[in-house]
């Protein structure tokens, strides 16, 4: 029992450690410009906290198959105030991870469309000589410029 209740505690930190990473996510993603170095950074945790929580979750389950007990823990005092904290957890990130899907949906329509816009304005692009006209024939003449 012992063992199952370190697995929760560990849940339960790890949900709480969560929490802000997934909210500082939904900030980033709420800025005109978000930072895609720190939405990688984000992600990245996000992951990694995800899949820590997985493996706990299975833990938790083989314990539980292990000592014949199953969640919510009705009868066991020490277990129940635990997951109820940990379904408490949970649903307010799955909330915040939810608010996500939207606004990250809306960052990739807006970067699918200045894509679009480049693309369109590539073909006119022109080059200016030293003497700061422009010139529009772009040959493909390389340059070797050391500094």
């Amino acid at each position: 029992m012992l063992e199952l209740r370190k697995t929760l505690i560990k849940m339960q930190t790890l949900l709480d450690e969560l929490k802000p990473v997934i909210s500082e996510e939904l900030s980033q993603l709420n800025c005109l410009q978000p930072n895609p170095v720190m939405l990688q950074m984000l992600a990245d945790n996000k992951s990694r906290l995800l899949s820590t929580i997985n493996f706990y979750e299975a833990q938790r389950k083989t314990k539980e198959s292990e000592l014949g007990t199953a969640a919510p823990y009705e009868h066991q005092s020490l277990l129940k105030p635990l997951w109820q904290s940990i379904l408490v957890s949970a649903r307010i990130a799955s909330d915040l991870n939810a608010a996500i899907y939207p606004i990250l949906e809306l960052q990739m329509q807006k970067a699918v469309a200045l894509q679009s816009m480049v693309k369109q304005v590539n073909p006119c692009a022109a080059l200016y000589t030293a003497d700061g006209k422009s010139h529009q024939n772009i040959t493909g003449k390389a340059c070797n410029i050391n500094i």
